[in-house]
């Protein structure tokens, strides 16, 4: 008979596998889980810096509103004195710039140093012309110009804030905004929607973008509002919005977040998370996304569940090695177990039998019997070997059903059977084998019609006279001898 283990080297090297690889989902499930729940982090962080953003620009539209109406008398005090210098660039346009000292001047000295002003204005050629229309018009918006300064500084993520009239100027905080205005700039702001929306009446907040900075070539969000004096159209005040410091720095999370409107673009196949931008009495067209890219994020993963990953390979490691060593361990005692058996009844052979009959623990008389088929030879040769083999099998089992679990049957070769048993009842012992060498006889026509018989000697002493197994084997060999000699089929004992 093949042996064929139930623990083989596939089941070995899979079922630690299986058990990594589910452990495993479970590390990368948790690892998703955290980037949604930094991602989540990230994403109200991000919304509440645009709200904070759209607050500050509506006080700054909430300024030219009480400028319009007149109701800060003190502005207007202010923009009579000659506060700016004027210059014509090369670029044939108007620069603005204040004279600092001449404004901090209106302001409390300790005041002075902390609030820096960093503002420009830049307008046609007819804003260097004193008088003009547009000179004025440019001198008396002005006013609120350090305010920009004020708001500008706030925070990192505001890039700048400016006005733009409908007239041809802009004034920008900070100043350098103004270096990339030209002759056209102003017809093609003009051309954009938010001022198109503005310019048709319509007052609300907006957010547009993103687009990329002139300056900085980085990506911005621009929030505008309409500025009106009644239903009089007075320009656009803008904030731009620096998206790179938007979200929590040093995030990794956060510098992967993009921004897209949905207006020009179309969400990326790669786009995890996406989330509408909305922002309370604020029109918005944006959606926010985290830019998913399957090389870093497993570079990543590895990275930062490393101890995890190296505890679950020495699992794996550990469990295959276990395995490995159990198989073998196995194979060994079933490989020993064999070699005592006998291969046809599974019976101990004479090698198992003196390995448990070593292991006994002494009770007051030992016995050892000898069964042998009666004319085995001739059932062989009637019907056969194989007949003759379920024969020897008949009395392997019949022998195993009527002894104790404490006794030890085995086959010694051919038809010879041996059984070992202890006891403290001598009479007990002798009725015990008289009993299984009858059950043999009475139960044989099952196997066979005419059925068979069995001879056997019994030897039994007291375990304090130390006989051994050899003169015990020499005895009942004796006492079976004698069996056959007085015509089979009985049991003969001391």
């Amino acid at each position: 008979m093949v042996y064929r283990s139930r623990l083989t080297f596939k089941v070995v090297f899979l079922v630690p596998l299986i058990l990594a690889m589910t452990i495993l989902a479970f590390i990368v499930t948790g690892y998703a889980k955290d980037i949604n729940k930094d991602l989540n982090v990230e994403y109200n962080s991000i919304s509440r810096n645009i709200e904070h953003s759209v607050k500050l620009l509506s006080g700054m539209n909430y300024s030219f509103a009480l400028y319009f109406n007149d109701q800060d008398e003190h502005l207007h005090q202010i923009s009579k004195h000659d506060l700016h210098t004027q210059e014509m660039g090369a670029d044939g346009l108007c620069l603005w710039l204040p004279k600092s000292r001449k404004i901090q001047s209106a302001y409390r000295a300790d005041a002075r140093e902390v609030l820096k002003l960093d503002y420009a204005a830049k307008a046609f050629a007819e804003g260097c012309e004193p008088g003009s229309d547009l000179y004025k018009d440019i001198e008396s918006k002005l006013v609120l110009a350090p305010n920009f300064s004020f708001v500008n500084g706030i925070e990192d993520y505001i890039l700048g804030l400016y006005y733009l009239s409908p007239k041809g100027y802009l004034i920008a905080s900070p100043a350098h905004m103004v270096d990339h205005m030209h002759q056209n700039t102003v017809s093609i702001v003009q051309q954009r929607e938010y001022w198109q929306e503005a310019k048709s009446g319509i007052s609300s907040i907006r957010i547009n973008g993103p687009v990329k900075d002139i300056a900085t070539d980085n990506k911005i969000l621009i929030i505008s509002a309409g500025l009106f004096d009644e239903n009089e159209f007075h320009g656009v005040v803008a904030l731009d919005v620096l998206v790179s410091k938007l979200y929590t720095e040093g995030s990794s999370i956060g510098e992967r977040i993009q921004f897209i409107n949905l207006n020009d673009a179309v969400l990326p196949s790669n786009a995890w998370m996406p989330r509408t931008l909305w922002i309370d009495g604020v029109k918005t067209n944006q959606m926010m996304y985290f830019n998913w890219q399957w090389s870093h994020e497993i570079h990543s993963f590895l990275v930062n569940s490393a101890p995890f990953l190296f505890m679950l390979l020495a699992l794996y490691a550990v469990l295959v090695i276990s395995l490995i060593y159990i198989k073998i361990t196995n194979e060994r005692k079933h490989f020993k177990d064999l070699s005592q058996r006998d291969p046809l009844t599974s019976l101990l052979n004479r090698r198992g039998f003196e390995v448990a009959y070593k292991s006994f623990d002494n009770q007051k008389y030992e016995g050892l019997a000898v069964f042998d088929i009666d004319d085995f030879k001739k059932i062989n040769d009637a019907f056969g070997h194989d007949v003759g083999d379920d024969v020897i099998c008949g009395v392997a089992n019949c022998l195993n059903r009527n002894s104790r679990s404490s006794d030890v049957v085995a086959r010694f070769g051919g038809e010879e059977f041996v059984l070992y048993m202890q006891g403290t009842d001598a009479d007990k012992m002798i009725e015990a084998i008289q009993r299984i060498q009858s059950e043999i006889g009475s139960t044989s026509t099952k196997v066979i019609e005419q059925g068979y018989t069995i001879s056997a000697g019994f030897a039994i002493k007291l375990t304090s006279q130390n006989t051994g197994l050899e003169q015990l084997l020499k005895e009942a060999d004796d006492k079976l001898y004698s069996a056959k000699k007085m015509g089979k089929n009985q049991v003969v004992i001391d």
